[in-house]
């Protein structure tokens, strides 16, 4: 919230829902990533949301279409 002024979208979800997602840290040859697990739909969601804002937001240059 302090970076971006306001809390970022799916994260008021993401926090009411937060004992049904589980991060896994993933360690990898460039450092590591982080794998966001949940069988919930509307966690699912919000973490999409939040994603997608994220790599607009910093301009990373991801795609944000979903692959399953």
């Amino acid at each position: 919230m302090f970076i971006h002024g306001r809390a970022p979208p799916g994260v008021p979800v993401m926090k009411t829902l937060k004992s049904e997602i589980n991060y896994d840290l993933q360690d990898t040859a460039l450092g590591g990533r982080i794998a966001i697990t949940t069988t919930n739909p509307k966690a699912i969601d919000a973490i999409h949301r939040f994603l997608r804002f994220q790599i607009q937001d910093h301009r990373t240059g991801d795609s944000t279409e979903i692959q399953p």
